[in-house]
């Protein structure tokens, strides 16, 4: 079963675009890319779908030059299908195992714009950055359109296990009768648990059973760890899996580089968060004073929190119990581990620009154990947000940052509690953090 993704729209705009680039499809392995694809091609005649790991000839069709008819005749053979530019949707899975057919894009774009071509990998953030030595890369700049693909946010979720009425409901209202607060809340807890990774969420739908999701999260963090063989890098595979370990075990708490990972020098480590990032694994959270727009311009290199790509595999991973965290009632045991805090920033990226990679900032006061989980950037102001439970009194560091911003209009409290504001505080609810970047003065 396929499940709807917020993605699907702008696949189809894509489609009818006058200056139409192909499509390089980026994102970590397994979060839904390949069967986004299928699902879209659906609005073509036929669809040729080659996979460059699985059929090792299809990479030497590349390796002699870059003549897309001569390409194109190749590759029909050898699948055995037509492609027919304004027909056919071309896609290029595994696309990383052939460099040159990254390099190819360029002359599909050039010589034969009609034809629509998606291109996918796993580890592709890896080569596209220049991080494996071995593979010299010429990527076609200004010729490719980058989207980038998550796993399932809470939208996505909703919509996959049937909830496509409260998904509507909960985009077009900003209050929540009672009975609906309480129940997205308790399919809140499911979905941190489950998580967003399609497989998962699939083994949960098909079993009813969360046992069936953590297995799969296994299997993914498996998969993970076999992929830091190829990696390629100066940084060792058993390191890499020590720093994604320290990561998964400090999640949003402020990480000092020198000393997080006995042993692994501070230029090591943020080469391995560096290429855990890459991959799609770990989001930085970056320090910045946060006075400014970009906030990156102020942003702290030496300073940062470190979240996980997912939170079912997170919860799955560390051991933490998810049946106390299905029968939490409060937010202490809610966000243990600092699961919630974790899953706003993970819906503060999913709902950013398909075409934009995003970056995560939070603000802190040295000295004065003053701190702002995020702040982003909505507009022309500044937005900063805290993850908190309930009352005033619980908000210092945020009032603290509101009264010497002044690009910050007001703040954003995301809690168990329903729509609401306190002064210059607006309260969201966890569970509709993805509508955060939306909210206008």
């Amino acid at each position: 079963m396929y499940i709807q993704r917020d993605m699907d729209a702008a696949l189809i705009a894509w489609k009818t675009e006058w200056n139409r680039k192909p499509l390089l499809l980026r994102g970590v392995r397994q979060c839904g890319k390949t069967s986004a694809v299928r699902h879209f091609a659906d609005q073509f005649e036929n669809y040729v779908e080659i996979n460059f790991e699985e059929n090792e000839r299809y990479q030497g069709i590349f390796d002699r030059d870059f003549d897309v008819r001569r390409i194109l005749t190749a590759l029909e053979l050898e699948a055995g299908k037509r492609i027919l530019p304004g027909k056919t949707l071309l896609f290029l899975d595994e696309i990383q195992t052939c460099p040159r057919a990254i390099t190819a894009l360029r002359y599909f774009y050039e010589e034969m714009p009609e034809l629509h071509v998606i291109a996918a990998g796993s580890l592709l953030e890896i080569l596209l950055n220049g991080k494996r030595r071995k593979d010299k890369l010429n990527f076609p700049v200004g010729r490719v359109r980058s989207m980038f693909l998550y796993p399932l946010s809470f939208n996505e979720f909703l919509r996959g296990t049937g909830n496509e009425m409260l998904c509507d409901y909960l985009n077009q209202e900003n209050e929540m009768p009672p009975s609906t607060h309480e129940r997205l809340l308790e399919i809140y807890k499911s979905f941190l648990v489950i998580g967003g990774m399609p497989e998962a969420v699939s083994a949960f739908l098909d079993t009813g059973s969360i046992l069936e999701s953590q297995k799969v999260h296994r299997d993914i963090v498996m998969n993970f760890m076999d992929d830091f063989q190829k990696y390629d890098s100066p940084v060792p595979p058993d390191v890499l899996r020590r720093v994604f370990d320290f990561a998964a075990h400090h999640v949003c708490s402020q990480v000092k580089s020198s000393s997080a990972v006995e042993g692994v020098s501070a230029y090591i480590f943020d080469e391995s968060i560096d290429l855990l990032h890459r991959a799609g694994l770990i989001h930085p959270v970056k320090a910045s004073s946060c006075d400014i727009i970009p906030l990156g311009s102020t942003g702290k290199e030496t300073n940062k929190k470190l979240i996980l790509f997912d939170t079912g595999v997170y919860l799955t991973h560390c051991g933490l119990d998810a049946a106390s965290l299905m029968a939490s009632q409060i937010f202490d045991e809610m966000n243990r581990g600092n699961i919630v805090e974790m899953e706003v920033g993970l819906e503060l990226i999913k709902s950013s620009d398909f075409h934009t990679e995003s970056d995560l900032y939070y603000w802190y006061r040295s000295g004065a154990n003053a701190e702002v989980d995020y702040v982003i950037q909505a507009g022309e102001n500044i937005l900063p947000i805290e993850v908190k439970a309930s009352g005033k009194g619980r908000m210092q560091s945020l009032w603290s940052y509101l009264s010497s911003h002044t690009l910050s209009p007001f703040g954003i409290r995301v809690s168990l509690e329903n729509y609401g504001s306190y002064d210059d505080i607006r309260v969201c609810p966890v569970y509709a953090a993805h509508k955060i970047r939306d909210m206008s003065i």
